[in-house]
């Protein structure tokens, strides 16, 4: 199977410690992981790219259900859920002036 997914215009492959480093994770966690995690194996070598890094770490992020029926009730044409959610704020009403 082909790395299809890769975006990479320079190879740049990291090592375990380089590709925790990267990720803030722990090198064993890699090590322990490695069947579940796209890689590149070379001979008895494990690499890691940016583009899987990136895999990686969309595999591991958490989306809050909130977040989540946020993003889905977002209106089209919105164009990251960043912006669909600053369109959902309303103003508040005006607070009145404190007098000493």
């Amino acid at each position: 199977m082909g790395r299809v997914y890769c975006r990479c215009s320079t190879v740049q492959n990291y090592d375990y410690d380089e590709a925790a480093t990267k990720l803030k994770c722990k090198a064993r966690f890699l090590r322990d992981s490695i069947s579940r995690l796209p890689h590149q194996k070379l001979g008895d070598s494990v690499a890691f790219c940016d583009c899987e890094l990136a895999l990686i770490q969309a595999m591991f992020s958490v989306m809050p259900a909130s977040v989540e029926a946020l993003i889905e009730s977002a209106p089209q044409g919105a164009d990251t859920p960043a912006v669909a959610a600053l369109m959902t704020i309303k103003p508040s009403r005006a607070r009145r002036s404190r007098t000493a």
